[in-house]
């Protein structure tokens, strides 16, 4: 198996991206060319997928994560998928899920396919898992030297999860291009497919801007056949895993994910949604960035559907503690936000941060 990545290689994404209703009901066939393959899911994603299908059990052995999404549980659920002699491992689940299940393929060396119960994020397009520690702080970002070989998108299934989880992944995937612009803006050797990736990420987030609503009111009204709501699912699972495919580094993360990374260090913060804590980011990016025109012109869109930009919204202490915190990792040597602010500092992002608190204000 070739080991060798670097963050300049261009990751298309998986093998096989297969957006079908009903995809979910007939998994077994793109599992033909397996002797032992091993299931692994969560609780809520297991119930999720035998209640859509309507199966009493899974089709083959299935393990259960923690939810941590760490390295420890990988190498647990490793030991435990070898010893069943799994030749491929099948994720089903939302996106921590599938980043245990890419640690624990690269673990084995074994074909990874993917089903994915939730539109949260693209962590099931892409060839890079998210680790927290058993806190759930966060931790890195290993890239895998190979992606899923198939990836299997059922609209049908992932429409009955709680609308709220699709704000979440509208949250996270709307950061792909506040990310990603600044940084490619700076660059003077962009490459064609820094440019592709760049036209992605514009697509991306008009697609959210125009979708995003017509979309939840469909699922809200259980109207999981509407075409706003396939669309969303693909924006947010497939579309936007060609961002960070194409431009590598440059459009994986920058702002928004490092002050979520810095949230995550605060109690109480698993609470919140990944991309919820995400589309805050995005707002203290671009304050950050002085940008706070653009910011308060995002105002509406987060109201309308639900995405949080104040601490009070997310249920934290809006305290002189915890904005230090959040900034001193957010800016730290090293850190991606210098990718999008290269002069950022602390304070600059603590004062982003109380400026934002404010937009919240009557």
């Amino acid at each position: 198996m070739a080991t060798f990545v670097q963050d300049t290689d261009v990751r298309p994404g998986p093998n096989r991206y297969v957006s079908d209703p009903g995809v979910a009901k007939i998994v077994p066939k793109y599992l033909e060319d397996y002797d032992h393959p091993v299931i692994i899911t969560g609780v809520k994603s297991a119930q999720a997928f035998l209640d859509y299908t309507g199966a009493d059990e899974f089709f083959a052995p299935a393990l259960r994560y923690d939810g941590t999404s760490s390295e420890r549980n990988a190498r647990e659920l490793a030991e435990q998928a070898k010893a069943l002699d799994a030749d491929a491992i099948v994720a089903i689940g939302a996106g921590k899920l599938s980043d245990t299940a890419k640690n624990v393929a690269e673990i084995l060396d074994v074909d990874l396919v993917i089903v994915p119960t939730l539109a949260c994020a693209c962590a099931a397009y892409s060839p890079y898992s998210v680790d927290y520690d058993d806190e759930h702080r966060f931790l890195g970002v290993p890239v895998h030297p190979k992606n899923s070989t198939a990836l299997l998108v059922d609209a049908a299934m992932i429409a009955q999860a709680p609308s709220e989880k699709f704000v979440g992944g509208i949250g996270d995937t709307l950061a792909k291009f506040y990310e990603s612009d600044p940084v490619f803006a700076q660059a003077d050797d962009l490459t064609v497919f820094d440019r592709l990736s760049r036209h992605s990420a514009r697509l991306v987030r008009d697609t959210l801007l125009e979708e995003s609503e017509p979309a939840l009111e469909a699922l809200r009204a259980g109207d999981y056949d509407d075409g706003h709501v396939r669309t969303l699912v693909d924006t947010i699972i497939g579309l936007a895993g060609t961002v960070a495919g194409f431009g590598g580094v440059r459009a994986r993360e920058s702002g928004a994910h490092t002050v979520h990374d810095g949230l995550t260090r605060i109690p109480g913060s698993a609470e919140t949604m990944h991309g919820e804590k995400v589309a805050y980011g995005v707002m203290v990016q671009l304050v950050t960035e002085g940008k706070e025109d653009e910011a308060r012109a995002l105002l509406p869109f987060y109201d309308r559907i639900g995405l949080p930009h104040s601490f009070r919204q997310m249920n934290l202490p809006f305290t002189d503690e915890n904005l230090q915190t959040v900034a001193d990792f957010a800016a730290a040597e090293g850190s991606p936000f210098h990718a999008a602010v290269p002069d950022v500092t602390t304070e600059r992002i603590i004062e982003a941060m109380q400026v934002v608190e404010g937009f919240a204000q009557p």
